[in-house]
Formats: structure tokens, C-alpha cells, sequence
């Protein structure tokens, strides 16, 4: 039985659709392009998240509501916005304008869990107060295509790529019509995306690539993410899932 998407730090979430007020920042233009592009679930919490900032910060200025409008959108998942929010963030610790109670309020933390939870970031691209147990689960990637995942055939492979956070991962097996199929998975805490890889043109290519996967190794026990330990990545039926280290205390 495959399993739909998601991310463990949202289970909890009771959402409530905040009003966006009119401001120098369209915030519902920028509500519907994160709910196009991530889906339907990700552009509730973000209205939820920047709503909830603005109610604590209601007479933000422009580059403040960039700020709270960054929080949001990488607390809803919308992992592109991560590098900005972060440095947004460390500015706001430093003593910036934006009020440490508004950060609190795009992340869904209270104000004593912001400066806790920018340094658990330092040091993994999944750190969030309360997710710290040995092989606890963070999120769970994938699925059949017709249950709401991306994919016509179960994972088989998967390897460390070249970043923090990223794997390649390989779908099906080239045997009784389950075309073999290259994506690669970008995550942290909050969301992540997953891009199916275009075939090799060449070869040699091809070759490389074969020996890559034949090399890889089990991930039963969790493949370790590249240059960290903040997550390990096992596949089970038609989902990847990432964990927290058995060996994390």
C-alpha cells in the first residue's frame, strides 16, 4: 500500500485561512503562484503562515513583508525560497527590523523556538525543535501515479548526490515494461522536489550510468545524505522516506 507525500513537521498543523490584507507586497498573487506550483496544501500553509506574521506585524514595511513572505513560503515547502529565508532570517536574529514574534509566526514556532531552530539549521537541512530522536520519521517522497506520486514504477536504487539534502533515485527496472527512470530528489524539513533526469545521449554515458547503480548500495539501513547526518533515505514499495540517524543521540 503506497503512502501519500508529506512532511512529518506538518502533521500537527490545525490550519486557518488568515485574510491577506492589501499591502506593497501582493501576498495573494504570491499565494496562488505557490499553490500552482506546489499544490493545493502548500498554499494553505502559506496563507496560514503569512497571515498569521502579518496579524503579529500589521503595519510591515516593504522589505519586512519580504522577509515574513520568504518565512512562509520555505515553512509551506516551497524549497526554492530556503537560501533567502535563512539569510533573512540571521538578519532578523542580528537585530534587524523584522520583530523576532513575526519571524515566529511564518515558521509556526513560539519566539523562544526561532533562535534554536536557525542554529539547528547550520548544521542540517532538517533540524526543527522536536525532531531529534534516533530513525524517527521526517517525510515520506514519491508514490504510485495514480495515489498522488509522481511514479508508474517502484524506486529500486538510490545514491548520495552531490549536495546536502539531494539523492538520485532510480524507478523501475527496465524488465516486463517498467521503464527504468533517473529523478533527483532535492529535501529539507519542509518540502522538497523531486525532477525526473533526462536519459543518457550517449554511450559511454550509459555505461557510467549502469555501473553507478550497480554499485549502489542497499538502502534498508538508510543511505546517508551527502556531506551531513541529518537525514538518511531508505525506498519501501512506491515511496523514498527519509529518517532521522539510528545512531543520533
Amino acid at each position: 500500500m503506497t503512502q501519500r507525500p508529506r512532511h512529518l513537521v506538518n502533521e500537527s498543523l490545525l490550519l486557518t485561512d488568515e485574510p491577506l490584507p492589501a499591502t506593497a507586497v501582493d501576498l495573494a498573487l504570491s499565494a496562488t503562484r505557490i499553490q500552482e506550483r506546489h499544490g493545493d496544501a502548500a498554499g494553505a500553509r502559506y496563507r496560514h503562515f503569512i497571515g498569521r506574521a502579518l496579524a503579529a506585524q500589521p503595519r510591515a514595511g516593504r522589505d519586512d513583508l519580504l522577509t515574513l513572505a520568504a518565512l512562509a513560503a520555505w515553512r509551506a515547502g516551497a524549497l526554492a525560497f530556503r537560501t533567502d529565508a535563512l539569510r533573512r532570517l540571521d538578519l532578523a536574529l542580528a537585530g534587524g527590523s523584522t520583530p523576532i514574534s513575526a519571524v515566529a509566526a511564518a515558521l509556526g514556532l513560539g519566539e523562544g523556538g526561532v533562535a534554536p531552530f536557525a542554529q539547528l539549521q547550520r548544521t542540517s537541512r532538517f533540524g526543527w525543535p522536536g525532531l531529534h530522536a534516533p530513525g524517527e520519521l521526517l517525510a515520506v517522497i514519491g508514490g504510485f501515479r495514480g495515489l498522488y506520486g509522481p511514479w508508474l514504477a517502484p524506486p529500486v536504487a538510490a545514491v548520495a548526490a552531490d549536495r546536502p539534502g539531494t539523492f538520485l533515485i532510480r524507478t523501475g527496472t527496465g524488465r516486463a515494461g517498467a521503464v527504468a527512470e533517473e529523478w533527483q530528489l532535492t529535501a529539507d524539513v519542509f518540502g522538497h522536489t523531486l525532477v525526473r533526469l533526462a536519459p543518457d545521449e550517449t554511450e559511454t554515458e550509459t555505461a557510467a550510468a549502469e555501473a553507478r547503480w550497480l554499485a549502489a548500495g542497499d538502502t534498508a539501513r538508510g543511505l546517508a545524505e551527502p556531506g551531513a547526518a541529518g537525514a538518511v533515505l531508505t525506498v519501501r514499495a512506491y515511496t523514498a522516506q527519509l529518517w532521522t540517524p539510528e545512531d543520533r543521540r
